[in-house]
Formats: C-alpha cells, structure tokens, sequence
C-alpha cells in the first residue's frame, strides 16, 4: 500500500513514543458536552469553524464543484481497495460503471480519473500479494470520545489511520487533515487498546491529466492529540449552545459557505 519509504521511515522512526494522551484514557480523552462533532466537523477548514455552524445549526446546504471533484477522486482511488481480492476484469468494469455515472465538468477529468485508477489497482494488487492487511472506510466506535457514534478514516492499514485528500493550497489544509488524522488515532486506541503513533496522509494533485500522488507521515503525538481535543471541545460548545461565531476574515480560497458567511468581506 504504502511506497517503501513510508515503511522504512515508520520503521527507523517509530518505537514506543511517550503519549500520555491515548484514546483509552477516558478521564482525558472523554466528552465535555452533550453535542458530539463528527471529525470532519473539528478538522473544518475555517478557522473559526463557521462552516460548521452554517452547515449543522443553520441548515445551510451548498453544492460545490471542489466538493464534487475530492469525493470523485475519493471514490476513484478507493474502488480497487474495496474489491482487491476479486477478478481484475470484474474490478474493471466495475470502475467504468462508476466513471459512466460521472456528470458534468466531471467529464472533462475523465483521463485523469483513469490514470488515478491505474495507480491505486497498483497498490492494492501489490498490497494484496504482500498480504498487508488492509480496511476500507472502517467503521469505528467514536461516541466514548465526545465525537459522533462511528467515525470513518479512508483506510487502514493495520491499525494506521490513511487520509486521502486533494492536495490542499496552504499550510491550513495540511494541519486539518493532522487533526483529522489524530481524531481517528484516538478513536483507534479506545477501541482496540493499541498505540497508534503515525498516521499517513495521502495528497493527490491534478498535473496535466496526471495525477501526482504526495505521501505524508504524521506523528501523533501529545501536542496534536491536545490540539484535537481543544477543537472538538470548542465546535461541541458551539453546537450544543448554537452561538453564532464572527466571521473569520481569514476565509479559505473557494469556501462553498462564503456566499452565506461574508467573513470575506
């Protein structure tokens, strides 16, 4: 699944890291509020996590081509994954049935989607003959940390969380997809007692029709473990009590909320 170097720097880096915030920890790690964030929820672009009260308080529903385009390429790169252990003629096909029901400006990303495809078979072939064990959107318990009753990470592979994303376009995506990817350590921990100490990130760009894949070891350690904590508690607050948060005035580029927030103005 991973590429070799991803192995080996988890290897040569790894070992028992001193946390002293694992997700077995309940007097830590539990809830302070009744309202329980879903992860996507805490590890929200906005800074102020106005996206979130817009999206879960005042029923804002948006429909955006970004949107559209990152569950596309979510799906693309998952399909092998879920059907790795079937005939490669029926994963196939299978794969241009979904690409057929891809409307729109989707269609104009229809090579890019092949070439998308062509790799991730590649590495769940090469996963599945290597006998690395692997889990597609897993259901996890969630609720004992204050979160929604399941959470989903993309992958695991064992018991590393992977998070698979459009390669954002600043330094803030990046540290979203961190808090993300602790929420789902967390989860991890206090579900199966296991030390969960690196999780992967996992970027894809579009250059030219060809998709560019960017690897990204996360450590997860206290200070994001905290960090995590800190958010969900503060977008529980926010849900359970339903204030309002000011705009930011730091929007993200291509917010779907910005027409309805105006903290870009």
């Amino acid at each position: 699944m991973f590429p070799r170097w991803v192995w080996d720097y988890i290897r040569v880096v790894g070992g028992d890291d001193v946390v002293d915030v694992r997700g077995w920890r309940f007097d830590v790690v539990g809830p302070r509020f009744l309202a329980r964030p879903s992860v996507s929820d805490v590890s929200s672009p906005c800074p102020v996590k106005r996206d979130v009260w817009l999206r879960r308080v005042a029923r804002v529903r948006v429909d955006s081509g970004l949107f559209s385009f990152g569950r596309a390429v979510h799906d693309v790169f998952l399909y092998p994954f879920r059907f790795r252990d079937s005939d490669i003629g029926f994963v196939v096909r299978g794969f241009e049935r979904l690409l057929h029901g891809f409307n729109g400006f989707l269609r104009d990303y229809r090579e890019f989607f092949r070439r998308l495809f062509r790799k991730a078979l590649a590495l769940a072939l090469y996963s599945y003959e290597d006998g690395v064990p692997i889990s597609v959107e897993p259901t996890i318990p969630a609720a004992a940390l204050g979160l929604s009753d399941f959470v989903k990470p993309d992958l695991m592979v064992g018991f590393i969380p992977v998070d698979i994303a459009l390669a954002p376009s600043s330094d803030r995506g990046f540290e979203r997809k961190e808090i993300a990817l602790a929420g789902y350590a967390l989860a991890i921990e206090a579900w199966t007692g296991h030390p969960i100490n690196y999780a992967v990130a996992l970027y894809i760009s579009v250059r030219d029709q060809e998709p560019v894949l960017s690897w990204r070891v996360i450590r997860v350690d206290d200070s994001l473990r905290r960090l995590f904590l800190e958010t969900r508690d503060r977008v529980a607050m926010m849900l359970e009590h339903g204030e309002e948060p000011k705009p930011s005035g730091q929007c993200v580029p291509g917010c779907p909320y910005a027409e309805f927030c105006g903290g870009g103005k």
